[in-house]
């Protein structure tokens, strides 16, 4: 009984997980100057009308914290189902802040929604919720830094009938993280996407993962290195 339950809870987790839709999931903007915008587009794929509720939460780091210079509008959404609305955010740091990265969370809760009894317009029922309670954690920085990030050492090779791709990242950028992306591309037409997350300031991470999407590593064409969020290109490399 004590499996089933586990096995029943892990599966309506992962249709919540499926259901909740924000795009882009980052800030990883500039904010000192005219500081920096994004708007962000909530889906909804319940099966229900489901109402959110915002709030802006401190960093993980007090010191690094942006927090204070957030604007965001609305502080309420309530989507039907099948349809989509957008948050708007602004941050925009104070003259004296100083140069280097910040974050800040996103909370995005779920609330009751009323329900409708069919055929009887207005009649209400007992209120439904989606319980969706979760925190995003939002980057962006102060100061002149463009993202000097490289791929490094790198290396195709086949095993167990797949073609596997390894190196390293170097994040050069000083006082900043940077969100990256590789996408690799075939000679056919094949492409391979790996999203690799976010590396801080002066930092380097290994990696070493399959690309099911090619057969042999000589079919591999071009790599291209770039900022997630608004696909900058930091890297193009032709084999």
């Amino acid at each position: 009984m004590k499996k089933l339950y586990i096995l029943l809870l892990l599966f309506f987790i992962n249709i919540l997980a499926y259901s909740f839709h924000i795009s882009p999931d980052g800030f990883g903007k500039r904010i000192d100057g005219d500081g920096g915008f994004q708007e962000y587009t909530f889906e909804n794929k319940t099966g229900k009308t489901i109402r959110y509720r915002f709030a802006i939460l401190p960093g993980r780091n007090p010191e690094k914290s942006m927090d204070k210079w957030i604007e965001f509008e609305p502080k309420f959404m309530t989507i039907k189902n099948g349809e989509s609305k957008k948050l708007k955010l602004y941050a925009k740091s104070p003259k004296d802040a100083k140069i280097g990265d910040y974050s800040f969370y996103l909370a995005v809760n779920s609330v009751t929604v009323p329900g409708i009894v069919e055929g009887k317009e207005g009649a209400i029922t007992t209120g439904t919720t989606v319980g969706i309670n979760m925190h995003i954690e939002m980057l962006g920085w102060v100061g002149d830094l463009p993202a000097k990030l490289k791929l490094e050492k790198y290396e195709f090779y086949e095993k167990d009938g797949k073609v596997h791709f390894k190196g390293f990242i170097n994040n050069r950028t000083e006082k900043r993280f940077v969100r990256y992306m590789i996408e690799v591309t075939g000679n056919r037409g094949e492409r391979a996407t790996i999203y690799g997350g976010v590396l801080p300031a002066l930092q380097t991470k290994s990696f070493d993962i399959p690309l099911e999407q090619f057969k042999k590593k000589g079919d591999v064409w071009k790599i291209e290195v770039k900022e997630t969020l608004d696909r900058n290109l930091l890297q193009t490399i032709k084999l």
